[in-house]
């Protein structure tokens, strides 16, 4: 028995005047590993959350991982760069050092060449080392150039003349050599009497040389060397006009058993007091001082100008005793002698007066 065709059913909303819907298809068959995800309906969804994403995140994100060759192939172009540039530093203090050793090798040849030689030497002499006598002392090759002189060598070799304390050496381009002997200061004339001999002593202590003790004098007492003076004077005379020429003080009584060396020290412990006294004097009381007697240390006294006598002892408290004196010439009339050995305790006599 046949059944009767069933009718469609009819919803609500069909039967409201509602479009039909249509059917749902039925889903097709997978043909991948991964099952389809059963549908959900609009309703039952869950509301999205909305995260910002910081630009460096996004930044990072589309980086690439650092290649280790990439790097050591840098480093290796780096390295190869600064050899190339070391090189090439290399190549132009290379060009520079040839430049100089060139130029050096012309500044040899011009040096010892006859550009520059000494041709034109000028000696100047003193008052006690002439110019012949320094042409003597001094050896200079011949040929010499003006870059090869020696000043050291000169001036050793002029110092063999006790007079010369040093030497001024200049040099006038292109050919001239100027030498200047200069001669030790005078400070003191030391008269030996056993031997009448005036022996004049330098600033730096040392023997210079012996003196004439006969010279001629003009009319001003003063020691002239033409050998047309008005007088001439001889011995212990003689030496206090020497000192008086250089501007020295005379020291007397020196004992017979020194002995003086020419560019020697002096070494006896008499004289070296008197040196000392001469020293520590001021060169106002030394414009007083005729001579000074030096027989031994303990014994030194001084002669004035006036004729007073002054016993000075050693060599101790020079400016003090000096001092004393001064005051007691000042105040007191008719002063014929002063000892001031002892300073804190000094003694002096005078003449009566009337």
């Amino acid at each position: 028995m046949t059944r009767p065709a069933s009718r469609p059913s009819v919803t609500p909303r069909q039967a409201m005047g509602a479009k039909p819907s249509r059917p749902m298809a039925s889903p097709k068959p997978s043909l991948g590993v991964t099952a389809a995800r059963p549908s959900r309906t609009l309703g039952a969804s869950k509301p999205r959350s909305l995260t910002s994403v910081p630009a460096s995140a996004k930044l990072d994100s589309g980086k690439k991982g650092i290649n280790p060759l990439s790097s050591i192939g840098a480093a290796a172009n780096h390295a190869a760069g600064a050899v190339s540039a070391v090189k090439g530093r290399g190549k132009i203090l290379g060009g520079i050092l040839a430049v100089l050793a060139a130029l050096a090798v012309v500044a040899i040849v011009v040096i010892n060449s006859g550009l520059f030689a000494a041709t034109d030497i000028q000696i100047r002499g003193s008052e006690h080392v002439t110019k012949h006598d320094a042409i003597q002392l001094i050896d200079l090759p011949e040929n010499m150039s003006l870059f090869n002189v020696d000043p050291n060598q000169i001036t050793e070799d002029l110092k063999q003349n006790p007079w010369v304390s040093g030497v001024d050496v200049q040099r006038q381009f292109p050919h001239t050599l100027i030498i200047t002997p200069t001669e030790r200061k005078v400070i003191a004339i030391a008269y030996i009497s056993s031997d009448d001999l005036a022996w004049a002593i330098g600033d730096d202590d040392t023997w210079i040389a012996p003196l004439s003790t006969s010279v001629d004098i003009d009319d001003q007492d003063n020691v002239t060397a033409t050998g047309e003076g008005a007088d001439t004077l001889t011995g212990i005379d003689a030496a206090l006009a020497l000192a008086k020429h250089y501007g020295a003080v005379l020291l007397t009584d020196v004992s017979a058993d020194v002995a003086p060396v020419s560019g020697q020290s002096v070494n006896s412990k008499a004289v070296k007091a008197g040196l000392d006294y001469v020293r520590g004097f001021s060169s106002e009381f030394l414009g007083q001082v005729k001579d000074i007697s030096t027989p031994s240390v303990e014994a030194i006294s001084a002669n004035l100008d006036n004729g007073i006598e002054v016993s000075l002892g050693d060599s101790d408290d020079i400016v003090k005793k000096e001092r004393i004196v001064t005051k007691l010439l000042s105040q007191v009339e008719g002063v014929t002698y002063i000892n001031v050995r002892s300073p804190g305790n000094y003694t002096f006599r005078n003449a009566p007066t009337s």
